[in-house]
């Protein structure tokens, strides 16, 4: 029979083993023209991004692709003998958490809370210069976006000042897209619970479960969007949590909640224009006075364009 440290430590090495390790390299916000007004030069002290709640996201399938796999995975591993009939039933029902472990507050003030929470995505690209990124912000045959680059752990830090002492919590994770990866995951997290079962473990054995599910939930996404190549900031905001407020906005005609987030100027790694069709003398002078604009609002950093040769 696990004990209750066994049954902790089991839980952290879920959380170390079967998640993707956190992004670091540099990471690019592909937006339009008016949201990158807003999010370098809204406020004059520091960035703002939005992260839009996950439910209201373009994708429909979001966060229900990880229960459709893992149902996958079960009866894969049943039919397979590898689990019994009894296990089978016992991993096969279990849902998503729906708290999630925060700890918060300030010094020796730090509290371990579980509340119900709300969930928000601000996506990024690891790629610097990807069509198919820029085609979601064309007008007619321009390409009119931006990409604004940033540092993960620059990101991090900047978001956890921000969020320090809330009922929130903050991660950097790249999207699995591919099913095989993804099936593997679970069925290595079952067929380890499957070595530590004890029938006096179960309670805590189907939390792990539904634990890791409500962390996978962000991270699995169908492979039709697998040429974004996103990375996420993944915000958790408990729901009674009234220092982060939750705002609203209308995209494609939907209403979307969403929430500020405030990062340092210094973040920024860099900015792109997209593959803008004009003339070369033109395209030098852009990149002058965006250098002008930048370096008046308080960026150190150089702006460039899209390499990518299209016409239309």
């Amino acid at each position: 029979m696990l004990s209750h440290l066994e049954s902790f430590e089991l839980l952290l090495r879920m959380d170390v083993n079967y998640m993707p390790e956190e992004f670091e390299q540099d990471i690019y916000h592909y937006t339009s023209s008016g949201g990158f007004s807003s999010i370098l030069l809204g406020n004059t002290e520091k960035v703002i991004l939005w992260a839009s709640r996950y439910d209201c996201l373009n994708d429909a399938s979001e966060g229900k692709v990880v229960e459709e796999v893992f149902h996958e995975v079960c009866s894969e591993l049943k039919d397979r003998g590898e689990i019994s009939e009894y296990l089978y039933e016992l991993f096969y029902n279990v849902k998503p958490a729906r708290t999630i472990s925060i700890v918060y507050g300030k010094g020796n003030q730090i509290k371990p809370s579980r509340p119900e929470c709300n969930r928000f995505v601000c996506s990024f690209s690891k790629c610097k210069d990807s069509l198919a990124m820029w085609n979601y912000y064309s007008k007619g045959n321009k390409y009119e976006g931006f990409n604004i680059g940033f540092k993960p752990i620059c990101i991090k830090e900047s978001l956890k000042k921000f969020l320090e002492g809330k009922k929130a919590r903050v991660y950097v994770y790249p999207v699995i897209y591919d099913k095989l990866e993804q099936k593997l995951l679970i069925e290595k997290m079952l067929l380890e619970l499957k070595e530590n079962y004890d029938y006096n473990q179960e309670t805590s054995i189907r939390c792990i479960i539904s634990n890791r599910l409500t962390e996978w939930s962000l991270v699995f996404k169908q492979d039709y969007f697998q040429h974004e190549e996103e990375v996420r900031i993944i915000v958790d905001v408990a729901k009674s949590e009234k220092e982060v407020p939750v705002k609203y906005r209308v995209s494609g005609g939907y209403v979307v909640p969403y929430i500020e987030l405030e990062l340092k100027k210094k973040d920024v790694s860099c900015v792109s224009f997209g593959p803008l069709q004009c003339e070369e003398e033109q395209r030098k002078y852009q990149l002058q006075v965006m250098q002008e604009m930048l370096k008046a609002n308080g960026y150190s950093v150089m702006a460039k364009y899209s390499q990518i040769p299209v016409r239309y």
